[in-house]
């Protein structure tokens, strides 16, 4: 059991690796997957789907927004900082960086980016 433990541990490190060669992943999901250690071995797997279910909604939400006239820029703003906010903190350096260029077309009042 513990030789497939450490297989499993390898095979995560090696995707997290390309992941991150990639640019899609940064050093800050090392550190989401290092609290595993401290709160519980599932930590990782609870947060992921939560996560994903989090930031769906919220671009549903985004989405919803801009297609409304005219375009509340405010509250684009907000729902693009908070996207910015969770892929930031997760270590989801591609998803992060989008939210800055998008951000910055809402601060430019520029709905088609």
């Amino acid at each position: 059991m513990a030789a497939s433990r450490e297989a499993l541990n390898q095979q995560l490190q090696q995707i997290v690796n390309s992941l991150k060669e990639q640019g899609i992943l940064d050093n800050q999901f090392w550190m989401v997957h290092l609290l595993k250690e401290a709160n519980s071995p599932f930590f990782l797997a609870e947060l992921i789907p939560m996560f994903c279910h989090n930031d769906q909604t919220t671009l549903r939400d985004l989405n919803r927004t801009l297609e409304k006239e005219p375009v509340n820029y405010h509250d684009m703003s907000e729902l693009t900082m908070k996207i910015k906010g969770c892929t930031s903190s997760f270590g989801a350096r591609r998803l992060a960086l989008a939210c800055v260029t998008l951000w910055r077309a809402v601060d430019n009042k520029n709905k088609d980016g």
